[in-house]
């Protein structure tokens, strides 16, 4: 994707996110909702990749691209992964 085709995805993903967020609540299963929150933090990593001007959409296993994150965002993804699935902690941030 070219940048602005990026800025657009970035904003249907946010939309797409918070429709998610909201049935989610509605549903009430604490650990379902907590897939927002991954949600949303692949979409601050997705916008941090694209201000350095990657093209996050590229960022994948099957592109071998990996998608840069901080490492405080690995560690909210594994608080948010050991919420939903029971103390399984899975990601780890090369250094």
């Amino acid at each position: 994707m070219d940048p602005q085709q990026r800025e657009k995805a970035l904003s249907d993903m946010q939309q797409a996110a918070d429709v998610f967020y909201r049935s989610a609540v509605m549903i009430g299963n604490h650990p379902f909702i907590e897939f927002a929150g991954l949600m949303n933090e692949y979409i601050s990593a997705c916008r941090l990749a694209h201000a350095d001007g990657i093209d996050f959409t590229q960022c994948n296993k099957h592109n071998g691209m990996s998608l840069p994150l901080q490492p405080f965002m690995s560690d909210y993804i594994n608080e948010k992964l050991e919420c939903i699935f029971s103390g399984t902690k899975t990601l780890q941030i090369a250094q």
